[in-house]
């Protein structure tokens, strides 16, 4: 999803970047942190701006909540030996490639009934990291069929299935990683009903799939917060600011939202969590480098989350007031855009 530490929009360019992603080195840090000041119970302002004093760390005698957060199944993608999907259990056991091939195969989402992943990459019989197309593969390897292709001059990313089962959304732009012109589409899974949405990226779908939450442009911004139903009306913005904000998830009841957040004039990014409303936003991660939203578990009680604050993207865990931060399953490779069932 991104590749080191850099600017905010170079990183929300690198969400659909057409090269793989090299293993730059980030800022250092210990594997089990939590916010080093802020307290969850604090709100950090909409703006962005930070509290103007510091405050006790909240999570000096935070007890871990119980339990791996449920599910079955944790799905990614690494980048070697070239972009490729794997899968690993909540223990952080049985980590294995999901398919073999050297087609490029990035952001995976599995579908509600645990049996496909969706992922975009390079169709079989065209050129790896030359095309960015809907794809879908069970979790064994086999079925692979593309969903979702228009051709070269554009790309298709970003796959979500819808709560049901019955349809995923997904972004539509021109080829080269023309973000600011994207559209939210979304289609059947057997690649039918295709249907635009509207302008925006990134959209994820409310539990009850009724609603999108995903990101925008606007003139003061690289990416604000909207929401719409899930037939494109009702758009409106939750969260607007100077910073990039970029949508990970919905709270398995519906109230929060989880996403990333790119500060302007700072380097990294870092992970928050708001009201479904746009309300009462709280930063969870402060580690150096960048801390990318991924997922709620599928009981609610943790976050899952992708950090280089030890060197190479990792996939970490926490409780969801940000607290007992651990890493999943060490790597020697990069691993990415995780998706939890």
């Amino acid at each position: 999803m991104y590749n080191g530490r850099m600017h905010p929009v170079r990183i929300l360019l690198l969400v659909v970047a057409v090269l793989a992603v090299s293993c730059t080195a980030g800022s250092g840090g210990p594997n089990a942190t939590g916010p080093s000041t802020g307290s969850p119970t604090t709100p950090v302002p909409v703006s962005g701006s930070e509290p103007a004093s510091p405050v006790a760390n909240p999570c000096a005698s935070a007890v871990p909540s119980p339990g791996d957060g449920g599910g079955s199944l944790i799905v990614f993608w690494s980048d070697s030996p070239y972009p490729s999907l794997w899968a690993v259990r909540p223990d952080g056991s049985d980590r294995h490639r999901i398919i073999r091939t050297p087609q490029n195969a990035k952001r995976p989402s599995i579908s509600p009934d645990g049996r496909w992943v969706a992922f975009d990459g390079a169709p079989p019989g065209k050129t790896p990291l030359s095309e960015f197309h809907v794809q879908v593969v069970r979790l064994d390897g086999t079925g692979l069929h593309t969903i979702a292709s228009t051709g070269p001059r554009l790309w298709e990313l970003d796959a979500q299935w819808s709560p049901d089962g019955n349809r995923l959304s997904f972004d539509r732009m021109p080829a080269g990683a023309v973000w600011r012109r994207s559209r939210v589409w979304t289609v059947r899974p057997n690649g039918t009903a295709a249907r635009r949405l509207g302008r925006g990226m990134l959209a994820r779908w409310s539990p009850d799939g009724t609603k999108l939450v995903f990101a925008a442009p606007t003139p003061k911004s690289d990416g604000d917060l909207f929401v719409m139903n899930a037939d494109g009306s009702g758009r409106q913005r939750l969260l607007a600011n100077s910073d990039t904000d970029q949508p990970a998830a919905w709270s398995p009841d519906g109230t929060r939202i989880l996403f990333s957040r790119f500060s302007l004039g700072m380097e990294g990014a870092d992970v928050f969590v708001m009201d479904a409303a746009g309300t009462d936003v709280r930063r969870l991660t402060r580690a150096r480098g960048d801390d990318i939203a991924a997922a709620w578990s599928p009981d609610g009680s943790k976050i899952l989350f992708t950090s280089d604050r030890g060197g190479l993207a990792q996939l970490y865990v926490m409780d969801v007031d940000g607290c007992n931060q651990h890493k999943l399953t060490p790597s020697d490779t990069s691993q990415f855009d995780p998706s939890w069932r």
